[in-house]
């Protein structure tokens, strides 16, 4: 039998490149990838066009804008109503906007916190009961949840929340066996870094050991390794290429 997947934020940057790892070691034909996305219908199609033809039935689209309750609600009714119960759910979706600490307003500060922290937390409320047994849930957070930026406080405040709740959950999945983990990246080569100025780039490149950014296809690599790993639990694994370690 095969197994369930959910990806959120699955079109683009991280998640695009944990939906096509699963794909890449998924061995079982009748395993099935649920890819979320938000608004942007091209992204979408576009990623299954990269999709060889042969693996194409294992994805399945479901648009819900994971910044909101009403997007929550949709995504839920989707897996109830059609009785979907699922294996492994990765939480990916996250926004930021940089900006002074004077600037923050309320609507912004609720808006991140909303989408980073609070959606992801009331999801696992809701998909608790819609998972199987010794399934799994991997959280996306950030080394800046990890290490103070002041440049991204309250970023770095939501993604703080993030690993810890994969701490806090622990005890709450215990009963049915149900694994939760975070992956705390650093900075990686996603579109939100392609609007940084070269000097700085080069600035942070030259506080990361390795001397560069990450890409999204090695955050792949070890999500989906922590995903599916059926010993480890509550834990909190960086990527961030020796940040600041020397």
């Amino acid at each position: 039998m095969g197994k369930t997947y959910l990806i959120t934020g699955g079109t683009d940057g991280i998640g695009k490149a944990i939906v096509k790892k699963i794909l890449a070691v998924s061995e079982d034909d009748n395993d099935v990838i649920y890819v979320n996305y938000g608004h942007n219908e091209e992204k979408a199609k576009a990623l299954i066009s990269e999709i060889d033809k042969e693996q194409r039935h294992k994805l399945q689209l479901v648009k819900a804008d994971m910044g909101s309750e009403e997007g929550l609600e949709s995504l839920f009714d989707h897996f109830q109503s059609n009785d979907i119960f699922l294996d492994h759910i990765v939480l990916n979706v996250g926004i930021s906007q940089y900006a002074k600490f004077d600037d923050y307003t309320f609507d912004m500060w609720n808006k991140i916190m909303q989408t980073n922290l609070t959606v992801p937390v009331f999801l696992l409320q809701k998909f608790k009961n819609r998972m199987n047994q010794n399934g799994s849930v991997l959280l996306m957070g950030s080394y800046a949840g990890r290490k103070e930026y002041s440049s991204s406080v309250v970023y770095s405040i939501s993604k703080a929340g993030v690993v810890f709740l994969a701490k806090v959950l622990v005890k709450e999945l215990e009963s049915k066996g149900i694994r939760i983990n975070a992956v705390a990246p650093g900075f990686i080569d996603t579109s939100w870094q392609a609007s940084r100025a070269p000097e700085v780039r080069e600035r942070i490149e030259k506080k990361i050991a390795l001397h560069r950014f990450g890409t999204p296809e090695e955050v792949a690599d070890i999500t989906v390794s922590v995903l599916l790993n059926t010993y480890m639990n509550g834990a909190i694994i960086d990527i961030h290429g020796g940040y600041e370690y020397f």
